[in-house]
This record gives C-alpha cells, sequence and structure tokens, in this order.
C-alpha cells in the first residue's frame, strides 16, 4: 500500500468523479490520464459507481491509480476492492471503517476536519488524511496542523479550484482533490476536451511546485 501513497504524492492531485451520468465515465478518466493526472476516485454514493469504476480499471493502464470515493460502510469496501479500487476515500473519520479498509488490502483516505478527527484518523491507522472541506479552512489552516501532525500526508479536498493547486503543493499538501472545478457532475462528449484543458493546468502546476 505505500506504492498507492507514493503514487498519489508524485500524481499531486486526485480527480474526484462525483459522477450522476456515469456513460462518459472511461471518456473522461482516459482524458484525465493523457493530460498527466493518473489519479482519480469515482464516488459511490451513486449506484452506478461501482461498474464505472471496474470499466475505468480495464479501459487505463495499469498505473492509474483508482480509488472508491464517500465511502461510508464496510459493504461499500468490499465492493471497491471488488471492482479495481486501490484505495477508499471518506468524507469522515471512523476508526472501525479505516481498519475496514486496511483489512481488505486498500490504503484509507479518511476526512477530517479537526485535530482531534486527525489524530483518530491516524491512530486507526490512517497515512494519508482528507482534510476535508477544504477551501473553506484555507491553506493556514493546513499549515497550522502540520504544527502537532509534523510530517502527516494531508490531501486537501473540497473547494478548491483547479488552478489553485500549486498554492496547496507549495505549503506541503501531499495532493490536492479536484472535484466538479474539474469534471463535471454529468459530462457530455463536448465537456471531455475541456476537462483535458483544465487536468493539464493542474498537471503543470503538480510539475512546477515538485521542481
Amino acid at each position: 500500500m505505500s506504492d498507492v501513497i507514493d503514487g498519489i504524492r508524485a500524481a499531486g492531485a486526485v480527480a474526484i468523479l462525483r459522477l450522476t451520468d456515469h456513460r462518459h465515465a472511461v471518456p473522461v478518466g482516459r482524458a484525465l490520464y493523457g493530460a498527466g493526472l493518473t489519479a482519480m476516485e469515482i464516488t459511490f454514493d451513486h449506484p452506478g459507481a461501482p461498474a464505472a469504476l471496474r470499466d475505468l480499471r480495464a479501459a487505463l493502464p495499469e498505473d492509474a491509480l483508482l480509488g472508491a470515493g464517500t465511502v461510508r460502510t464496510p459493504d461499500q469496501v468490499r465492493l471497491a476492492a471488488e471492482h479495481g479500487a486501490l484505495y477508499c476515500v471518506s468524507p469522515h473519520t471512523d476508526a472501525p471503517l479505516i481498519r475496514a479498509v486496511l483489512a481488505a488490502g486498500l490504503e484509507p483516505l479518511p476526512g477530517a476536519g479537526t485535530a482531534t478527527e486527525v489524530a483518530t484518523a491516524l491512530d486507526a491507522g490512517a497515512r494519508l488524511i482528507k482534510l476535508f472541506p477544504a477551501g473553506p479552512l484555507g491553506v493556514p489552516y493546513m499549515r497550522a496542523l502540520h504544527g502537532p501532525f509534523r510530517g502527516t500526508a494531508f490531501v486537501p479536498t473540497g473547494g478548491i479550484r483547479h488552478d489553485a493547486v500549486g498554492a496547496w503543493l507549495d505549503a506541503g499538501a501531499a495532493a490536492v482533490g479536484l472535484g466538479s472545478d474539474l469534471v463535471p457532475a454529468a459530462p457530455s462528449e463536448d465537456d471531455v476536451p475541456l476537462i483535458a484543458g483544465r487536468a493539464a493546468r493542474v498537471a503543470a502546476q503538480v510539475a512546477e511546485a515538485r521542481s
């Protein structure tokens, strides 16, 4: 699972596909990957998500880092593992759920917004922490958390624009989660090149921050 952590750090951004229409999930995934964003999560708050995850796993190269998002139950963890996820992202901190993800051989990425939640997630075995909702909290908040939680791999997510990735990476984020500003909920065929363009701008920011 350390390969997942290293891969997400190297990717610098996780594209969140919170889709209400999965018909174009594969073209969107190919556009993201082709633009340089190799890490993606398919949120499991829609019944079509597991099949879309399976289809993406079959369509993309082996090094694509695919995960399941909005995972809140052990049954969703099982589905994620069965359909090709490497990690499970949650909007909250739930120690038993974190342990269930680890038991399934996947990497947990629980959501935390307070110092107490960060500590709970780390103590349960999480090695990546989704700082959520990061947009309203701001970069200074993450910097402050790095005081008592020095070296913690934060993945700020929620309300972050695709053109604001660099500031978070420069402040020490392991990667940044990007949602509807990058990929709309019901992308059409015409949206695919626009998504690719936004993804390319994200990849350029990651490259600059990592240089």
